[in-house]
């Protein structure tokens, strides 16, 4: 098995675990969301026995327990997180490496991977074009990187309408939260400009309805970040925890949203955005 890229901070800055039950059940929702297009994804691009996987932001773990199967006893994958308490169990595996480390500092090494993926994690970092930049080197002849990110730009087009006709709740929650993404729009050029070839954006937009997964998800998320707004590579403070009183009510009124059956906007596109090196 290669050696593990190389993570030289700890990241106790960040207070919120995986390991606490919400936020276990958070990505396992957003496991249930996203993994079947995911497999889908690098099945097209040919994992198989033998690959060497690096798995960047492994979450609960269900993307780096399926490369860890489908590249066998030959391959290897290296799944990384800020926080691995969810991946002790993966950790066992003869074929996967599990490092705790920060993308933003890592050290991914050169020519070492057949494939690296990330999924809804590099668009939350400070400076995602560094962490790409680096990630690239570290493929070898013919590997493939695959990067799934979202884009706010639905819910600001809906939101900027004369009468958008949305709910005050979507407008005050969830289009501020939007209106942060929106670094992956030009992933597929910087892969181009990097010297990838075989580079496509597969786009998809998601429409956000109430009493469906996609609600579940945001539910349990709207839960969490009252107070911080977390995910499997940053941690920042926003004004959901109700400290202005009717901000707080907006949130509630979002919650009620979720389950409503009737209630349904534009809100993501989905960038899934591959690439190989030459």
């Amino acid at each position: 098995m290669p050696d593990a890229p190389h993570a030289p901070h700890a990241l106790g800055r960040y207070p919120l675990r995986n390991d606490t039950q919400r936020e276990a059940e958070r990505l396992g929702s957003l496991q249930s969301l996203h993994d079947a297009s995911t497999i889908r994804g690098l099945e097209r691009l040919g994992v198989g026995p033998g690959w060497r996987c690096a798995e960047l932001g492994a979450g609960a773990g269900s993307i780096a327990r399926w490369m860890a199967g489908r590249v066998g006893d030959e391959g290897s994958v290296t799944a990384v997180d800020r926080d691995t308490s969810l991946l002790r169990g993966l950790g066992r595996r003869a074929n996967v490496t599990v490092v705790t480390g920060d993308l933003a500092t890592m050290d991914f090494g050169s020519s070492r991977f057949d494939l690296v993926h990330s999924r809804s994690v590099l668009m939350h970092l400070d400076d995602p074009d560094a962490v790409v930049a680096r990630v690239v080197p570290s493929l070898r002849p013919g590997g493939a990187v695959l990067f799934e990110e979202a884009d706010g730009a639905p819910a600001l087009a809906a939101a900027s309408t004369p009468d958008p006709g949305l709910p005050i709740p979507f407008l005050r929650v969830m289009v501020p939260l939007a209106a942060r993404w929106t670094w992956a729009r030009g992933l597929a050029a910087r892969l181009e400009a990097l010297g990838l070839v075989e580079v496509h954006d597969d786009l998809r937009e998601d429409v956000l309805r109430g009493a469906t997964p996609g609600a579940a998800f945001w539910r349990h998320t709207l839960e969490t970040i009252r107070t911080l707004v977390t995910d499997t590579a940053r941690m920042e403070t926003i004004a959901l925890d109700g400290s202005d009183g009717s901000h707080g009510r907006a949130v509630d009124d979002m919650l009620t949203l979720l389950d409503d059956p009737e209630f349904a906007a534009p809100f993501t596109a989905r960038h899934r955005v591959s690439a190989r090196m030459p």
